[in-house]
C-alpha cells in the first residue's frame, strides 16, 4: 500500500486523470492520512506498548506521539495499565476520572499507584533552524540536516508538520532518521525540497498525559501502558502503511469520501464511506474469530489497595 499506488486508485475512483486540476498530490495524501487514522481507530489493527521509567513523587508522564487510544481490556471490559515495582512484581492499575484525581488531592505519594488517565498535554513550542545540506527529493521526500539540532523521537515525531521558510513550501514529517536528519515531504513551494541553509519550522504534534494517582514514591519502575498505535504518515511514493493488504480498498474508498464533500456531491460520496464503514466491521469480526474472542479482552484480577494485595 504504497503512496503511489493509493493516489493513482484514488483517482481511477473519481475517474480523474493523472493531470486533474481538480485533484492535488497534497489533498490526496491527507485524505489517504485520515482514512489510515480512522481505519486503526476503529479495528485496532496496529498495537504497541510504551514503556515508562518512573519518576520519584511524579503523576504526569508523557505518552508517545503515536498514541490514538487505550488498547487491552479486561473481562469488565476495563483498560488498563500494568506497573512493575523494583522487585519485579506486577501490578494492575485501572482509570479513574481526572475530575476524581483533582478532588481527591492526593499529593502524598505511595507505592502502588491505585489509578490512571489519560488527558491532554500542554502543546510544544514550534522549532525553528536552519539546514546545514542538500536534501533533494525523491519519490516527493526529501531529507531535512541540521548538524547542530536533536531530532530525538520524543522531540520530533512522524505525522509534524514542517515549514521550508526559504522556498514556501509545506509538509509532514515522514519519519526520524537521527538526532541531525528527518525525512519529510513537502509541497506548495518553489522547490519542495531542501537547500543548505534553507530556514525551517517544525510545528509538533500536541501529546497526551499519562496520569497515575497518587504518584509513585519510588524512581526507576516501569509502567507499560498498551496502546492503539497511530500509522506513520505516508506522504510520498515510496512510502507505505504497515496495514493489512486486505484493508486497501478501504482506505481508498474513504479518501475518494473525503474529496466528495469538495465538490458538494456528499450523498454520493456517503456510498463510499460506507463501503469503508463495511469493510473495517468485516475486517473486525475476521480479526476476532482468528483470536477466538468476542474482544479486545484478557481475564484479569484487580489488584486492591495495599502493595502486593489481590482479589
Amino acid at each position: 500500500m504504497d503512496g503511489a499506488s493509493l493516489s493513482r486508485e484514488v483517482a481511477e475512483l473519481l475517474n480523474e486523470g493523472t493531470t486533474s486540476g481538480w485533484m492535488d498530490a497534497k489533498t490526496t495524501y491527507d485524505a489517504l492520512y485520515a482514512a489510515a487514522i480512522a481505519t486503526v481507530q476503529r479495528t485496532n489493527c496496529i498495537t504497541t506498548t510504551q514503556s515508562i521509567t518512573t519518576t520519584a513523587d511524579t503523576r504526569d508522564y508523557v505518552l508517545n506521539a503515536d498514541f490514538l487510544k487505550m488498547y487491552l481490556m479486561d473481562d469488565s471490559n476495563r483498560h488498563f495499565i500494568t506497573y512493575t515495582d523494583g522487585d519485579s512484581n506486577v501490578y494492575y492499575i485501572y482509570p479513574v476520572t481526572y475530575d476524581s484525581i483533582i478532588l481527591g488531592n492526593q499529593t502524598t505519594s505511595v507505592d502502588i499507584p491505585s489509578g490512571f488517565c489519560v488527558r491532554d498535554a500542554t502543546a510544544y513550542s514550534r522549532l525553528t533552524g536552519t539546514t546545514t545540506s542538500a536534501g533533494t527529493a525523491s519519490g516527493g521526500a526529501c531529507t531535512l540536516t541540521d548538524s547542530t539540532a536533536t531530532f530525538t523521537t520524543n522531540v520530533v515525531s512522524a505525522g509534524d508538520f514542517v515549514n521550508n521558510v526559504t522556498d514556501g513550501s509545506h509538509g509532514v514529517v515522514i519519519s526520524v532518521t537521527n538526532q541531525t536528519a528527518l525525512v519529510t515531504a513537502l509541497f506548495g513551494g518553489t522547490d519542495n525540497d531542501w537547500s543548505s541553509t534553507d530556514t525551517y519550522y517544525i510545528h509538533r504534534q500536541k501529546r497526551m498525559y499519562l496520569t497515575v494517582d497518587p504518584p509513585p514514591s519510588t524512581a526507576s519502575e516501569t509502567i507499560t501502558v498498551y496502546y492503539v498505535q497511530k500509522p506513520a504518515p505516508v506522504y510520498s511514493s515510496y512510502y507505505s502503511y504497515n496495514l493489512p493488504y486486505s484493508l486497501k480498498d478501504a482506505l481508498v474508498y474513504y479518501a475518494a469520501w473525503k474529496y466528495k464533500y469538495r465538490d458538494r456531491e456528499p450523498n454520493f460520496g456517503d456510498k463510499w464511506f460506507q463501503f469503508w464503514d463495511l469493510a473495517v466491521r468485516q475486517y473486525g469480526r475476521e480479526m476476532n474469530q482468528a483470536r477466538t474472542t468476542s474482544g479486545y479482552k484478557v481475564n484479569l484480577s484487580k489488584r486492591a489497595s495495599g502493595k502486593g494485595s489481590y482479589r
